[in-house]
């Protein structure tokens, strides 16, 4: 009989643990983050030492209510609409499930060549509750980035070293010390004038005297 109940408790002793066993392994997954996050960590890309306006997309799996966004970047400057110092969804600070909300800010990254940026996105929000408390959730994002190709710009026509037809350091017309239009061509002559080989000059008999006899 002991003997019987020893075995009872053994086996409500191993039922017990893998019961705790099952909570702590359950337990992470039921605390999982919550809130708004970027529908995409990747950015589209942009040109490198150019001002452009990018999209940053959320979505959420609760509503959220005074949502606030600032972002920063490694060599990477960072402007909001209206001149201001943080963003937030361009059809309001509400964000409900199911939808999608877009801030937008402006980026220059400097860079000379191509690669990837890193920007740090950092939302503020509440629960829309009252006396709602503020959450903070920060955000990495890959901005990526081209090489610079316009005019003027870097490795774009008209850049330092680069002569122009017509310039200086160009073997075009008008450059110095190169024959332009009208320079060394063979071209109608004009009429000889005084002093020149020209007709009524050194004629046979024009304007001397013949010796007599």
């Amino acid at each position: 009989m002991q003997k019987t109940r020893r075995i009872g408790a053994a086996i409500a002793l191993v039922t017990a643990a893998l019961g705790t066993a099952t909570t702590v392994a359950t337990t992470p997954a039921g605390a999982a983050p919550r809130g708004p996050q970027p529908v995409s960590n990747w950015l589209q890309s942009v040109r490198a030492g150019t001002g452009s306006w990018v999209s940053i997309p959320w979505r959420t799996d609760r509503r959220i209510c005074d949502a606030e966004v600032r972002v920063r970047g490694e060599r990477v400057r960072v402007e909001y609409p209206g001149a201001r110092r943080s963003a937030s969804f361009t059809r309001g600070d509400t964000l409900r499930p199911g939808h999608t909300g877009h801030t937008r800010v402006r980026v220059t990254a400097y860079r000379r060549g191509p690669g990837v940026a890193k920007l740090w996105a950092t939302i503020s929000y509440d629960d829309c509750g009252f006396r709602a408390r503020t959450q903070t959730r920060t955000a990495v994002l890959s901005l990526p980035v081209l090489r610079h190709t316009g005019p003027g710009g870097l490795d774009g026509p008209g850049g330092p070293g680069h002569g122009r037809p017509g310039g200086p350091n160009h073997d075009g017309p008008g450059a110095p010390g190169h024959s332009g239009p009208g320079q060394d061509s063979p071209g109608p002559q004009r009429p000889a004038g005084p002093g020149q080989d020209g007709p009524g000059q050194h004629t046979p008999g024009g304007g001397q005297g013949t010796s007599g006899n």
